[in-house]
């Protein structure tokens, strides 16, 4: 059998027929919530919003070091979800719940329900993007109502102050004992590095004596190595000049013909004389009376057998005189005054080469060594300064904590304690949070319709027939 189509009509005339049960459903779940909302207990809230005040000595200028991070004294959001957690703590409820009684509030606290349904109740939002804390508490009239809430949540945050104040103050005087006992390590560490780096200096030096060390040393060594050229250079044209004079010395003859003198030889002067002695005889032999003539012929044959002689004998004689030649004396003066420069030259070459490979080692010993104590200087150089960073840090966070703990002990105009400022307490409120009764009506009006709807829609379907 084919399904019929239904239109809206159809569901209209559904509720006309049924608007009996309908409006009997709505009134019933109307009645009973109403009822019900009336005999629910009343539940009132109290609220406080705290604030969290930055500490006013707080470094302007951010830190790359450890310090910044752990002796930093500002508030972050993970401190701010800290002590908002502690809010709900078992120990902080039942803290404020023995000061509500010594404060002479013991019937409100007779009300108030155990501690582990004080810990579900209570609620310590942040405030997003702020440095606020809203903390509330919802209490029924049993449990005390707005009264008991406002007291509660007022305790609650007086006791946090407090809290804070006492943990603040505590943290800032450990915090500068710590502070202070590592101020006197540091300056004992400084002081032993600066001994040890002096006890280094005098040992080893320092750049500003390597330096000048250096440039001596190298100068020294520069002008030894010139002196050595120099000296070799001066040996070479020595010896040069000494075999240029041994050379010369084998050309020339060790002696040499000094003068030559001529002269009338004296036997020929002799016979000459003895001739004239003999021809002045015959002159006078031949004016003198009685001579006879062999006499003559006598003198004659004398004086002829001279003359004979003379022909034989030359008139003239040649004396020659020979001595040290004055160039070979002069070459030989001349390789008497180089051979002992040439010696000097030669012991000067061997001190020089000794001197040279003294410096030689000792360049040589002092660039192996001043590398190596150049690093150990800047080593210690750096740890000293690294030390000092961290000493006039320290300094720093001491003097911020000394501020910090005098401002602690400083009274403040605002309701500040302990850095928490209470901007808005609480304060009893008559107006009850729950229950809602218009809220509960309307959800109860809303349902009742739904039943009613649901009631006839189930009664159609049940008794729909063939004809109907």
């Amino acid at each position: 059998m084919p399904q019929q189509e239904e239109h809206l009509r159809d569901y209209l005339q559904l509720i006309r027929r049924h608007d009996f049960t309908i409006c009997l459903s709505v009134l019933l779940v109307l009645g009973i919530a109403l009822i019900v909302s009336l005999r629910l207990p009343k539940t009132y809230t109290a609220s406080t919003l705290i604030l969290f005040v930055q500490p006013s000595a707080t470094p302007s200028l951010s830190s790359t070091n450890l310090f910044q991070n752990v002796l930093s004294g500002g508030v972050d959001r993970r401190e701010m979800e800290t002590i908002s957690r502690r809010f709900s703590t078992e120990s902080m409820l039942s803290t404020a719940i023995v000061n509500l009684e010594d404060s002479g509030y013991t019937d409100a606290v007779a009300l108030l329900p155990p501690v582990g349904k004080l810990k579900q109740l209570l609620k310590a939002q942040v405030n997003p993007n702020s440095d606020y804390i809203n903390i509330s508490i919802d209490l029924t009239e049993q449990e005390g109502g707005e009264r008991n809430a406002a007291l509660f949540v007022n305790q609650l945050t007086k006791d946090m102050q407090i809290l804070r104040s006492g943990d603040e103050e505590t943290k800032l005087s450990k915090r500068m004992e710590f502070l202070k006992s590592k101020q006197q390590d540091i300056e004992t560490q400084i002081h032993g590095e600066l001994q040890d780096l002096l006890k280094f200096v005098r040992k080893n030096g320092s750049p500003e004596t390597w330096v000048p060390m250096l440039t001596n040393l190298l100068e020294r060594n520069a002008s030894v190595r010139e002196k050595i050229e120099t000296n070799q250079q001066q040996l070479h044209i020595a010896r040069a000049h000494i075999a240029y004079l041994q050379d010369q010395l084998k050309q020339l003859p060790p002696r040499t013909q000094l003068s030559e003198t001529t002269a009338h030889n004296p036997v020929w002067l002799f016979q000459q004389e003895k001739l004239f002695n003999l021809e002045s005889q015959r002159v006078a032999d031949r004016k003198k009376v009685g001579k006879n003539a062999s006499e003559l012929e006598g003198l004659n044959a004398q004086i002829d057998e001279i003359e004979k002689k003379n022909k034989d004998i030359p008139p003239t004689t040649t004396t020659t005189t020979y001595g040290t030649s004055s160039h070979y004396t002069y070459i030989q003066n001349q390789l008497t005054t180089f051979v002992p420069t040439l010696a000097s030259y030669e012991n000067a070459e061997e001190r020089l080469k000794q001197e040279h490979e003294e410096l030689k080692t000792e360049l040589a010993k002092a660039l192996e060594q001043i590398p190596e104590n150049y690093t150990l200087l800047t080593q210690r150089r750096a740890k000293i300064q690294e030390m000092t960073m961290i000493a006039e840090e320290i300094v720093k966070r001491l003097l911020e904590v000394e501020i910090l703990y005098a401002e602690s002990k400083m009274p403040s105009r605002r309701n500040q304690i302990g850095g928490i400022e209470i901007v808005d307490r609480a304060s009893p409120r008559k107006i009850p949070v729950s229950p809602q009764i218009k809220l509960i009506l309307l959800i109860a009006g809303i349902a009742g319709l739904l039943l009613g709807v649901t009631t006839a829609l189930f009664s159609e379907y049940f008794n729909k027939t063939d004809e109907n």
